[in-house]
């Protein structure tokens, strides 16, 4: 009865592995595409959101009370973006402000010498870049006081009718924002006649008050989508 039951048993002939092989190299065909794009577009987000992150956690020391006065620098060496924040205390800006020193939002504001207190010093990925771009000879920095009354911007388009961006949903275009995208693609938004941005592109607007909104590049519309 073994010896039937032995010789009943039977294994996958090679025309029929070759099919299952085959059928699993197309599948794989048509989803490594669709999980490269969907990989691609998680890890800007992600990054979007973490520099989101830090320039509410910097606005937050301020509105806190733990210092008057915060910078939240952008960097980049070898095509690597590095976070900085600096923040000075309360003696020191005060000191600046009776001598009747200009607040700057400058490296040699928040230095050591002058009391500034690091923060934050993070890498972020190497498969993003950030307009406005920056470098380790030309960085951009963005500054906030509480109430914005010392807010200040180093390396960022500063005309209403230069290197403005309409934001959906807002009543007029602004020169308070960073955009993320791909390492691979084009980030500037102002490029004319219209932004050739990659669909994976992400905006960021800042108010001199901190509030921050969020957006995502549509290629379909052609514009600025709130997220």
């Amino acid at each position: 009865m073994l010896a039937q039951q032995k010789r009943n048993i039977k294994g996958f002939s090679l025309i029929e592995l070759l099919v299952v092989l085959a059928l699993i190299g197309v599948i794989a065909g048509i989803g490594f595409p669709k999980f490269a794009t969907w990989g691609k577009e998680r890890k800007i987000r992600s990054q979007s959101e973490k520099i989101g992150t830090y320039i509410t956690s910097a606005v937050s020391q301020v509105e806190r009370g733990s210092y008057p006065y915060v910078q939240i620098k952008f960097s980049s060496t070898n095509n690597v973006y590095k976070v900085v924040t600096k923040a000075l205390p309360q003696e020191k800006f005060s000191l600046a402000l009776n001598q009747g020193k200009t607040l700057e939002c400058s490296d040699t504001n928040f230095n050591t010498s002058n009391g500034g207190i690091e923060l934050l010093n993070e890498n972020l990925s190497e498969d993003i870049k950030i307009f406005p771009s920056a470098s380790t000879t030309d960085s951009f920095s963005i500054c906030f006081s509480k109430g914005g009354k010392y807010f200040k911007k180093v390396k960022s388009p500063v005309s209403p009718l230069v290197g403005a961006v309409n934001f959906e949903g807002g009543t007029s275009s602004s020169t308070n924002y960073l955009v993320i995208c791909s390492s691979e693609t084009v980030c500037d938004p102002t490029s004319t006649p219209l932004p050739t941005l990659d669909a994976f592109t992400y905006g960021i607007k800042y108010s001199r008050f901190g509030l921050i909104e969020k957006y995502k590049w549509s290629n379909a519309k052609n514009k600025w989508r709130s997220r």
